[in-house]
């Protein structure tokens, strides 16, 4: 009697005999391909590729420039390039500026330090797609596509961060150096978490409905007239409900983190600090998970 792990197949044999051959298969020990394994599995088998995750981001990050003549210069160029339209735009023309002490400064900020979000979580777009070769061609957990994506992206913003940060100290009316400075390393590293996070949503959506890019797009965007880039909250005191919304989203928050560290000279409240850190923690979980989800579907994109 056959056991109940056995399947039976037709064989047919193209020898002398023409006759089908029926032959039991005992398929006990088989297991499925691209099966999705369980979280702690999967966050072990992640950790184990952090040497590859690790190559690939310093292997393809400071490129900016690469075929141009000015090289890695615009490193640094291309976003005081953009705080300079931003501030004609928004400083001199529409008069943002009103009630801000350096301006210019409070712009650099934001400008640059929301240029890490938007392009962090506009890379996610399509990135499975993009790596579907060896995604299709080798097996390791997909989520190291997106982390060495966000490293990458770590990587690069160093320069601008340094660049942003030094520029907006240069340009006070009176340059006092403090050891708040250093506060901004934590709140760069949280920044980037929260990043990671948000990259590993639109990499899995993306993924199977690629028209979400155009939503995507128009999501940063919407972040970046709603999260205090260019204008100080202080505008909206007549009307509360405004202020009290805007104030809840935590790029805001980020970047007024940033600014009261650099240009002001003060240290966030602890309840900030719990803030962001909620936040940035909450959606890479939140992110990872939704991510590891989909594990088994991302070897058939095309």
């Amino acid at each position: 009697m056959a056991s109940t792990n056995s399947r039976i197949s037709d064989v047919y044999s193209f020898g002398s005999s023409s006759k089908p051959t029926l032959i039991l298969v005992n398929d006990e020990g088989l297991t499925a391909l691209d099966v999705r394994p369980s979280i702690s599995q999967y966050i072990s088998r992640l950790w184990k590729f952090r040497f590859f995750i690790r190559a690939e981001a310093i292997g393809k990050a400071f490129n900016a420039g690469r075929d141009t003549y000015l090289g890695k210069l615009w490193l640094v160029l291309e976003p005081l390039l953009q705080v300079s339209v931003y501030f004609l735009v928004f400083g001199m023309i529409l008069k943002t500026d009103r009630g801000i002490d350096n301006y210019l400064g409070f712009l650099v900020i934001g400008v640059i330090f929301f240029g890490f979000v938007s392009k962090g979580i506009s890379s996610g777009s399509l990135l499975m797609q993009q790596s579907s070769r060896l995604v299709s061609s080798f097996r390791f957990p997909r989520a190291s596509i997106v982390v060495a994506r966000a490293l990458r992206s770590f990587y690069d913003n160093l320069v601008p961060a340094l660049t942003a940060i030094v520029v907006a100290i240069c340009l006070q009316s009176t340059i006092q150096f403090h050891w708040r400075y250093f506060l901004a390393i934590p709140l760069f590293l949280l920044l980037h978490l929260f990043v990671l996070g948000a990259t590993f949503i639109v990499a899995r959506s993306t993924a199977f409905i690629p028209d979400l890019k155009s939503l995507v797009n128009l999501l940063t965007r919407a972040l970046f007239f709603t999260s205090g880039v260019f204008f100080s909250i202080e505008r909206f005191d007549a009307n509360p409900t405004v202020a009290h919304f805007v104030e809840l989203n935590p790029i805001y928050k980020f970047l007024s983190m940033f600014r009261m560290l650099i240009l002001y000279g003060q240290t966030p409240e602890i309840s900030e600090w719990v803030y962001v850190s909620a936040w940035s923690f909450a959606l890479l979980i939140v992110g990872f998970l939704y991510f590891w989800q989909a594990e088994e579907r991302y070897a058939a994109l095309r």
